[in-house]
């Protein structure tokens, strides 16, 4: 039976193959942040939208791509034109939570708000997303040892927002925000190669753990970026927003940019 198993690992390896992957994480890009808030607390709103990711691999050889998914935050003021955000992500190739505050330091609050307003509000956030696969370091390389790795990846943000009120339903309003973090990625090593003569094997290294390596690796980066919206607010109480935003994004020592369109439902109570 001892000599199946390096001939079983290796089938086990190769049926694998088709559906391994490279390490990589995604970066959200919407934004969705409003510079009006009520003054008084306890003013709630309810959002669900699109949001596009980015999705950065760490194998530079590896072609970056997007992915779509629904975002959904509620929100609640807490006085002196200051909200709480709790957020998430869900649906896409990149899940994520997302919890921030913001503050409203100059115009009118959203409840007397009128046309011609002009406002300003500053926020923070912070944002965490985990990730998980398997396969080889480099993509492609099924020559290689293979590894399940788990990624987890920590984000803090900082926007200063801006607003101008078109008329009493809608209102224009943009953002520049600058985003920094890291990328903890724990490997275990699943599987083995070893040469034989001119054969080689597969081995698994829950029967073998002196044959493999576990490690972890620590990733520093950046985005930065600017947004614009418009906000059309149907009635008090329900209002839709289009936004489009522009990041440059940093990861893995890769230097990517996306430009990205979404769309938020907001309701308040």
């Amino acid at each position: 039976m001892k000599t199946l198993k390096p001939f079983l690992a290796f089938i086990a390896l190769g049926l694998l193959a088709g559906c391994q992957s490279t390490t990589e994480t995604g970066v959200s890009m919407a934004r969705f942040e409003s510079p009006e808030i009520n003054s008084d607390p306890f003013h709630f709103r309810a959002t669900v939208g699109t949001d596009t990711s980015k999705i950065i691999a760490k194998d530079t050889s590896e072609s970056t791509s997007t992915s779509t998914a629904l975002t959904t935050s509620m929100s609640m003021t807490l006085g002196y034109s200051t909200e709480l955000t709790v957020g998430v992500g869900i649906g896409g190739d990149h899940d994520y939570e997302k919890y921030a505050i913001k503050h409203q330091f100059y115009g009118s609050p959203l409840e007397s708000a009128v046309e011609k307003n002009f406002s300003m509000a500053v926020s923070l956030g912070y944002i965490r997303s985990e990730d998980a696969g398997y396969g080889p370091l480099l993509a492609g390389n099924y020559d290689d040892d293979t590894y399940d790795w788990d990624l987890s990846h920590d984000t803090y943000d900082i926007a200063l927002i801006s607003g101008y009120r078109l008329s009493s339903k809608a209102l224009l309003y943009g953002s520049v925000f600058y985003q920094k973090g890291s990328i903890d990625v724990d490997y275990t090593q699943m599987y083995y190669r070893t040469e034989e003569g001119d054969v080689f094997l597969s081995g698994a290294c829950s029967d073998t753990p002196e044959q493999c390596l576990d490690f972890s690796a620590d990733h520093d980066g950046h985005n930065a970026g600017v947004s614009i919206a418009l906000e059309y607010a149907f009635t008090h109480w329900f209002a839709i927003t289009g936004e489009a935003v522009y990041k440059s994004m940093n990861w893995f020592d890769r230097s990517e940019s996306e430009t990205a369109a979404n769309v938020n439902v907001e309701f308040r109570f």
